[in-house]
């Protein structure tokens, strides 16, 4: 059986840490929420608590690891990892978190001990020790080269009880096939404050701006996507969107709870990461711009999420639009 360090026992993490296949330590820093994980336990919608070895500090942590799975938000990744490697005695690390990630992240592990592992599903914290899983759904995993390996099977192994896992050598294509969803769906349900299944209903044009745009980025790097809560990249039009929805309707992402609570938000490698890098090769996009834009001006407190603002994203233009 494998040994995991889950880094971050939020939504994602706790979630994964209490249901997988292995033996499971979370590093968490808030001392409340891992008191409750060990004593007594982690509660799951509402479920039986289930008991997490958690602890507070890497002082904290004894043995080897297998795996340490990366569930912390991208703003503390520079915090949390380097003193992991520092530590030493984890074979691999594992990226669970969304955007573009992976190669900041493989530049401080090292090249070759990074995996990439994609979620399928959501959740919310409710408070310490309680956690809502609001969507089904498993894991993509891959190594960052193509290659199929052993660990990256021992890993699947870990998360199968969770839900559907499926190693690709293509994790490059299915990176990015995530950051579609996450790029469309989290980037509108955040700055809408609806659930994604509200961003469908009210905002389907900005959900197809933004969808193009992001294939039009990936087609331009080579990228082969692939498919995600059983729809195809290439295949996403009114159908599409219609099947997506029976998985993530009622999903109400990070990005937004970060708004809610005042914590800087994931939206620089989400559709910054698109921004970016259509901007590296001369695409241009506007509907992600002015989802950074409308994000960023709600961590600083100078507008509110609102369904108002799906338009405001669906009307930019490559000029920047005039405020409403």
């Amino acid at each position: 059986m494998s040994r995991i360090l889950v880094v971050g026992g939020g939504a994602i993490g706790g979630i994964t840490a209490a249901l997988a296949d292995a033996d499971v330590v979370v590093l968490d820093a808030n001392e409340a929420h891992v008191a409750k994980l060990n004593d007594p336990g982690l509660v799951i919608n509402d479920g039986a608590p289930v008991k997490v070895e958690a602890v507070a500090s890497i002082d904290q942590l004894e043995g080897e690891f297998d795996f340490a799975l990366i569930a912390v938000k991208s703003p503390l990744h520079p915090v949390v990892i380097p003193p992991l490697v520092e530590r030493g005695d984890i074979e691999a690390f594992v990226t669970l978190g969304n955007g573009l990630i992976q190669d900041n992240i493989e530049a401080m592990v090292g090249e070759g001990n990074l995996l990439a592992c994609l979620v399928e599903w959501g959740g919310s914290n409710v408070g310490p020790g309680e956690l809502i899983r609001d969507s089904d759904g498993g894991y993509v995993v891959g190594e960052l080269d193509g290659m199929l390996t052993e660990r990256a099977r021992r890993l699947a192994k870990a998360l199968k009880p969770i839900g559907t896992t499926r190693i690709t050598d293509n994790v490059r294509g299915m990176i990015w096939t995530k950051l579609q969803v996450n790029s469309t769906f989290t980037g509108l349900s955040a700055v809408s404050g609806l659930r994604y299944g509200g961003v469908a209903e009210q905002g389907p044009e900005a959900v197809y701006a933004l969808w193009e745009e992001g294939v039009t980025v990936a087609r331009a790097q080579g990228l082969e996507l692939g498919e995600m809560h059983d729809v195809h990249a290439y295949e996403f039009g009114p159908e599409g969107l219609e099947q997506m929805m029976r998985h993530m309707a009622n999903v109400r992402p990070s990005m937004l709870q970060d708004l809610d609570a005042g914590r800087e938000t994931e939206v620089d490698v989400v559709n910054g990461g698109v921004a970016s890098k259509g901007r590296e090769l001369g695409i241009p996009t506007p509907h992600n711009d002015a989802v950074v834009e409308l994000v960023h001006s709600m961590e600083r407190g100078e507008r509110a999420p609102d369904p108002k603002w799906l338009s405001y994203v669906s009307a930019a233009q490559i000029t920047s639009a005039a405020d409403s």
